[in-house]
């Protein structure tokens, strides 16, 4: 029984001395973070995109830049060939004032089209401002 009593003493003290807080008010270590500057907010993630099929068979899309402000930014005019395999042909971009408030195909005949992006001032004046673009064959252009 004399030789035990060392062993069970020292067993009580080892586990005595293990003892974890599950209660613990220290932080947790906190990763390395990137050092440059994030810019994503779910604000400026709700853009005007909208698609248009022309009669010569092409496709029209219209959008405002990624990640811009909806008050101020970019609109692209993207032609393709055949947007579901999205064969691309030309673009073209635009500043803008406001945010796109809607897009018409104003022609749509077999040798011209012309769009129409209409913009809204982002404001109290809710001013509307239009740009339109042409497309001939496989160009595009501000008109």
């Amino acid at each position: 029984m004399r030789t035990k009593l060392p062993l069970i003493v020292l067993s009580v003290i080892a586990m005595s001395g293990c003892s974890v807080s599950t209660n613990s008010n220290t932080p947790a270590p906190q990763l390395m973070q990137d050092t440059q500057p994030q810019i994503s907010d779910s604000s400026m993630s709700a853009t005007y995109a909208k698609s248009f099929s022309l009669a010569n068979g092409y496709s029209l899309v219209v959008a405002e830049g990624a990640l811009e402000p909806r008050s101020i930014g970019s609109v692209n005019v993207a032609l393709y060939r055949n947007l579901e395999v999205g064969d691309f042909v030309t673009s073209v971009s635009f500043s803008r004032s406001g945010s796109v408030l809607n897009s018409l195909l104003i022609e749509n005949g077999p040798k011209q089209q012309k769009l129409a992006v209409t913009m809204v001032t982002a404001g109290s004046g809710d001013y509307h401002t239009r740009q339109y673009v042409c497309v001939n064959g496989e160009q595009l252009s501000l008109c």
